[in-house]
């Protein structure tokens, strides 16, 4: 009697077949036991590697697998590169951002910051000569009317401050609601310059009773561009279909513009004005923020969306949202002014306490950027980083009806390359259609017979 299971040369089991219920042998499918193990299109692991199966080809995976993991059989050495990269760039990143975020605080001073002087024309004048001589290029003295073409200039924007000579002698007329911290320093220069002199200041456009110094707004507003740009992040990452990520785009805009001016304007109580306006702006302050980050992101995957956040991180740092542009060194407040984070900020200050009032140039720096995010979006694709073709659907894939082109409209996408069909895979063009399998060979040399296609016995 044949043993069950007898061992053959190459380490692999030469089994028998074994018995149907009914007494009968079990017939192998067409293309199984002819050969060793391990050949056919089912060695895709370690076993597959041409020794047949057994204790051989599991010899020869763990000799490839040790090969793979390098010397030692630790992490493969393309692996411990990129975690030393990480490491490495992020301590760079960390190290740079720390020194940027404390220069914006520690290094300011005013370069080019508007003032008025107003009064008589021949005092005037003498007094805007005093200020910019006394720091040269520190100021930048207008000279008007009177008091109320001060007070006026102030409320639409042109400037910081006003030093009036009236009837009453040298007054200060500030606006600390355009910037606390300006404001804060002129005080503290009329100070040292007349310590002795009694000074009025008046407050032309004050800061929110809640906010006086500032600080509520400022602690708010940083933190709220970071969670905006991670929003981009995860709508990127969450669908690769060019229409759900819009409808997400609009939907985290508007989210985070009503509940973000919800927070500032009746949590904190550091805005005033209509709530509406300032959730019109922090609305299209994320339109242009997660828009630019999912619009890289659907251009370049992974390395625009990491690009797209450091960068506002990096910028925000330059968006003077606690001091103002004219209080940094050139060019970086200038800049600053023209990425979203600056522009925001300035537009939020103009709605909340101006009546939009000098917000025009800032209100069109975002519409531009939320523009050309929501172009990269259209014209973007992360079906590729994401690693999807279709999603769900049956066999025959009928769910890329669903799946609409991340292409631009009237461009079409490039055809996808043909995959070659392994020889004798099911479906395969040597196989006589679908899913049918290869005819074994009958004892006498010929072809197998048919099966009949009800079921019954071969054809003849």
């Amino acid at each position: 009697m044949l043993k069950q299971g007898r061992r053959v040369a190459g380490g692999g089991d030469d089994r028998e077949p074994a018995a149907e219920p009914g007494g009968g042998p079990r017939h192998r499918a067409s293309g199984r036991g002819t050969g060793p193990r391990g050949t056919g299109p089912r060695s895709t692991g370690p076993r597959g590697t041409g020794t047949g199966g057994g204790r051989a080809g599991r010899l020869a995976g763990q000799a490839g697998a040790d090969v793979l993991s390098g010397p030692g059989g630790g992490r493969p050495a393309g692996e411990v590169r990129r975690l030393l990269a990480v490491a490495v760039g992020m301590a760079l990143l960390v190290g740079m951002l720390t020194s940027l975020y404390g220069w914006t605080v520690t290094g300011l001073s005013p370069h080019g910051l508007p003032v008025l002087a107003a009064g008589p024309a021949e005092p005037a004048r003498a007094l805007a000569a005093q200020l910019s001589d006394a720091e040269p290029g520190a100021l930048r003295v207008t000279v008007v009317a009177d008091g109320e073409a001060a007070d006026r200039a102030l409320r639409a924007r042109e400037a910081y401050a006003a030093f009036v000579l009236g009837p009453g002698g040298l007054s200060l007329h500030v606006a600390s609601a355009a910037s606390p911290a300006v404001s804060e320093a002129m005080r503290h220069a009329m100070a040292q310059v007349a310590p002795n002199a009694d000074i009025p200041v008046v407050d032309v456009v004050p800061n929110a009773p809640a906010d006086h110094v500032g600080g509520g707004l400022s602690a708010g507003y940083l933190p709220m561009v970071l969670v905006i740009a991670a929003g981009g992040v995860l709508l990127a990452r969450a669908t690769p279909r060019r229409s759900a990520r819009l409808a997400g785009l609009v939907g985290l805009s508007a989210a985070a513009g009503t509940s973000g001016a919800a927070a500032l304007r009746y949590g904190l109580d550091v805005l005033p004005g209509s709530y509406w306006a300032v959730a019109g702006v922090l609305t299209l302050l994320g339109l242009s923020v997660a828009g630019t980050v999912l619009g890289l992101g659907a251009r370049a995957g992974t390395a625009g969306l990491a690009g797209g956040f450091v960068f506002f991180v990096v910028v925000a740092a330059l968006s003077a949202w606690s001091s103002a542009p004219e209080l940094m060194a050139p060019p970086w407040g200038t800049l600053g002014q023209l990425a979203p984070p600056g522009a925001g900020v300035t537009l939020l200050r103009s709605a909340a306490y101006f009546h939009g009032a000098g917000g025009g140039d800032a209100a069109a720096v975002l519409t531009v950027w939320a523009a050309l995010g929501l172009a990269l979006v259209m014209v973007g694709d992360t079906r590729g980083w994401l690693g999807g073709g279709t999603r769900g659907g049956g066999a025959d894939g009928g769910a890329a009806a669903d799946q609409e082109p991340a292409g631009f409209p009237g461009i079409p996408l490039p055809a996808a390359t043909p995959v070659p069909e392994m020889p004798g895979a099911p479906g395969s063009a040597g196989t006589g259609g679908a899913g049918r399998l290869p005819e074994p060979a009958r004892p006498g040399g010929g072809p197998a017979r048919a099966a009949s296609p009800t079921g019954g016995p071969p054809a003849g």
